[in-house]
């Protein structure tokens, strides 16, 4: 995005100059004073002199020899920011250079060429000088690209500078032609479009105050925050890059990792012979539908590849899920909601030994086929098959975006499906589906599995 001020062509200007002298040329009252045999039309252009020497005929040129920044708008923004209320907030602060306009003076030598005609050089020079004289402020309409383009107004002023002799006989002598009579003169200011300032942040919609905050973790059990997991699927077109969602709590598949969060964690070891004192170095499971029951789960702490990396640390314990469903520990237990918790020994001694518990869910696993099927799943003789683990009869939901499609035990018919083991689900879709493209949900106890595939209509 480009702000709405300046010119990105400096030709701009150049060609305004050219437009305003070749506008005042028919006009000049110099004609009325003279013959009318005298009028002559020159070549205006914003070419050097050199470069129009040998092409015939009155050339007036207008060259843009110097560019320098004006010193009066080095630090300008545009639109200036309302000042601020007397003695509540502090001035804004002033902007990135590179979101600052760069403004800058511009000087263009002038001078008029007929060969053998002196006549017509000091008339053509006349105009020029009345012209400038008479239009000191130039105005001009800029369309600033952008989507859509805008039309922004500017406008320059146009003074003739004060040359020494001296300093002009040097200007002529960096040209390849012979000396003649010429003016110099300053348009300012001329700003180049900066980019578009980036918006002021939002206002405050939230602020926490602590007043003698705790220090984790409050119990000397160590304490857990809440879980999280990221679940990994291919868009529909089957292109990388993979699609990543973030859950928290976690939502992890048989076979997936998941993070306990929180503070003082993995305190403690358990040697062979003496288990050393430690408060939650050891995980439980707590198991719905009251949570009163607890099934240690320490195998599923993931192992440290590499010493100087640990995977466990003092604020994590990370956790691989069983790929298969069953008891507990050796299995993942089947879909639904539960809560988890560190530890050291049992008996539990909640004050002791154990620290306070957090919810996450436990979704069914749904696979994708290998390419070059992948996650858009074709019908076989009208029936479609999703493989994966955590399927349970009579406790799984099945939907088409958010059309339900409808269990049953037998082979299923369109608008049907059903669960033919703990691995497998066979469904069709119903009837005058509209087309388009449908995310495949499975929903088990209650808890949704993250996206995976889709059927296309």
């Amino acid at each position: 995005m480009l702000s709405q001020l300046g010119v990105l062509d400096l030709s701009i200007v150049t060609d305004l100059l050219i437009q305003t002298l070749t506008n005042s040329w028919n006009t000049s009252p110099l004609w009325g004073s003279l013959p009318d045999e005298s009028f002559f039309t020159p070549a205006i252009s914003g070419l050097t002199p050199d470069a129009v020497r040998t092409v015939g005929g009155c050339q007036v040129t207008i060259s843009l020899i110097h560019v320098e920044p004006n010193k009066f708008n080095r630090n300008f923004v545009s639109p200036p920011p309302p000042p601020p209320p007397a003695g509540k907030v502090p001035p804004p602060r002033a902007q990135l250079i590179p979101y600052l306009p760069l403004g800058l003076d511009l000087y263009y030598f002038i001078s008029a060429y007929s060969d053998g005609n002196y006549h017509q050089e000091q008339q053509a020079m006349s105009v020029v000088l009345r012209c400038f004289h008479q239009n000191p402020i130039i105005r001009t309409n800029v369309i600033v690209p952008g989507s859509p383009p805008e039309s922004t107004p500017e406008e320059f002023t146009v003074t003739m500078e004060i040359e020494t002799a001296d300093s002009i006989s040097r200007l002529w002598q960096a040209i390849t032609s012979p000396f003649r009579l010429s003016l110099l003169y300053r348009v300012a200011v001329a700003f180049l479009t900066p980019p578009d300032a980036a918006g002021p942040a939002p206002p405050v919609r939230r602020y926490g105050l602590a007043v003698e905050p705790a220090s984790f973790p409050v119990a000397t059990a160590g304490q857990v925050f809440g879980t999280t997991s990221t679940a990994h699927f291919a868009p529909p077109s089957g292109v990388p890059p993979t699609v990543g969602v973030d859950y928290s709590p976690a939502t992890v598949a048989p076979g997936q990792r998941f993070t306990l969060l929180g503070a003082s964690l993995n305190q403690g070891t358990e040697v062979p012979v003496v288990p050393n004192p430690g408060t939650s170095f050891r995980v439980y499971l707590l198991l719905p539908a009251d949570y009163q029951t607890e099934v240690e789960v320490t195998a599923w702490k993931a192992k440290d590849v590499l010493p100087a990396s640990p995977i466990q640390t003092a604020s994590r314990i990370v956790l691989d899920l069983p790929a298969t469903v069953g008891a507990a520990p050796a299995n993942a237990p089947p879909p639904g909601v539960y809560a988890i918790r560190a530890g050291s020994n049992s008996p539990p001694d909640l004050i002791s030994n154990r620290t306070n518990s957090t919810p996450f869910h436990i979704a069914a696993r749904v696979d994708v086929p290998a390419s070059p099927a992948g996650p858009v799943v074709a019908a076989v003789a009208g029936t479609y098959t999703i493989t994966g683990m955590g399927f349970i009869a009579g406790s799984t939901q099945v939907l088409l975006e958010t059309v339900p499609l409808t269990y049953v035990a037998t082979p299923p018919q369109p608008g049907q499906f059903t669960v033919g083991s703990i691995s497998q689900i066979s469904f069709q879709r119903p009837d005058g589906l509209p087309p388009g493209l449908y995310g495949i949900r499975v929903r088990v106890n209650g808890v949704d599995s993250p996206p995976a595939l889709w059927i296309k209509v």
